[in-house]
């Protein structure tokens, strides 16, 4: 892409990191230092955005696609498909409807969907699956991250064993769980279902929107953890910092001709590159900017529970999330300090806080983020 048909897109460029703009008048415009505990990526700015597609158009790593068809959606797709140890890869401008697609196809005339209660497919999406493809979402595992195998065995015999016959078409798990706190559905319990899944000729689906952060917490690699799964998910953003998009990998029998469907959805993006070059710049990087960041987090860990005031919980099933209690002290003065020394948390439930681990913690030694974290513990003392 030639650097003044670029210029010519300004607008595009500004409506692509709209998903930053929210941030926009909180943050300054270039990160520098500032560490964020909030987010499962950077969260560049406007900006940022901007100038990073600007610097990837003057390098010559932008060749444009036609309605998200080839250039530089097509490498993106290749090199998903790499990572994920997959054939194929599709670029989806939303991870909603990656999943909705992805369970669609895989259910086929068997229309029923076993999915998590507390899934982002179950409670987030508007009931799509169920209004658009007919669908009947069957959730498992009440108020919990995995459901069992008992679980699942028991509802697949009875929708066997009903007045009229019926069978379960898919199986559907996300990990990390977002509302169980990030935690893992374990790799012992996915292997266990998608034997019986395979003996019961079920299909599986993984809704792995933020699954390239578990290699460091559960010691299994993204392509381990992806192979028992007919289609994986993740997303583009959460990660890998562009203003939108997902990536569904499979077969190639799977994923031929899906950009039809994609169309079909209103999601055939005349332009779909301004998300896939920022993705692409950070593919291939993340696993070891994240590994090298919870390092950092763990240094950081030991050193602000030397204050006794402070204390750190780690959640089972293993997490990029940790929990930070803060004792004798007003939490919202805590968080207001911290924010004045570049650090972002989230908002206090009582005295605690949740932090999430991602690579903005690379701008910053743990050192220094322990000493403003102590300096912000003095100045809101109770």
């Amino acid at each position: 892409m030639r650097r003044k048909d670029f210029l010519k897109l300004g607008g595009l460029i500004a409506a692509t990191a709209s998903q930053s703009d929210a941030f926009a008048a909180s943050k300054p415009q270039s990160a520098g230092n500032d560490v964020d505990f909030m987010h499962d990526g950077l969260v560049l700015t406007p900006k940022e955005y901007g100038g990073l597609l600007m610097q990837l158009a003057d390098e010559g790593k932008i060749k444009p696609d036609y309605y998200s068809n080839g250039g530089v959606v097509e490498e993106l797709e290749a090199v998903f498909a790499k990572l994920f140890g997959k054939e194929s890869a599709v670029f989806m401008p939303t991870g909603t409807l990656a999943n909705h697609i992805a369970v669609r196809r895989l259910a086929g005339q068997n229309r029923r969907v076993i999915v998590q209660e507390q899934s982002h497919l179950y409670n987030d999406t508007g009931d799509c699956s169920q209004t658009l493809s007919n669908l009947n979402l069957i959730p498992l595992g009440l108020n919990a991250v995995e459901f069992t195998l008992e679980e699942l065995d028991y509802i697949v015999k009875k929708t066997q064993g009903g007045r009229v016959e019926t069978h379960v078409g898919a199986i559907s798990i996300e990990s990390p769980v977002r509302r169980q706190k990030d935690r893992m559905f374990s790799f012992e319990s996915v292997k266990k279902i998608a034997e019986y899944a395979k003996s019961n000729n079920i299909k599986m689906h993984l809704d792995g929107a933020r699954v390239f952060v578990q290699p460091v917490h559960n010691n299994v690699s993204v392509i381990q953890y992806s192979a028992p799964f007919d289609t994986v998910y993740t997303s583009l953003w959460k990660c890998f910092n562009a203003a939108s998009g997902a990536i569904l990998a499979g077969p190639k029998s799977f994923t031929e001709n899906l950009f039809h469907e994609r169309r079909m959805f209103g999601s055939g993006l005349p332009g779909a590159w301004p998300f896939a070059a920022v993705a692409l710049h950070f593919a291939n990087g993340f696993a070891e900017e994240y590994k090298q960041s919870w390092q950092k987090a763990e240094t950081l860990f030991s050193l602000l529970q030397k204050e006794e005031r402070f204390t750190i919980t780690k959640f089972e099933n293993g997490s990029h999330i940790v929990g930070l209690e803060v004792k004798n002290a007003n939490a919202g003065r805590f968080k207001e300090s911290l924010a004045k020394k570049k650090i972002e948390v989230s908002a206090p439930s009582g005295n605690g806080f949740l932090l999430k681990v991602n690579p903005s913690l690379l701008r910053e030694t743990p050192q220094n983020l322990a000493s403003r974290f102590m300096e912000s513990l003095k100045e809101s003392e109770m």
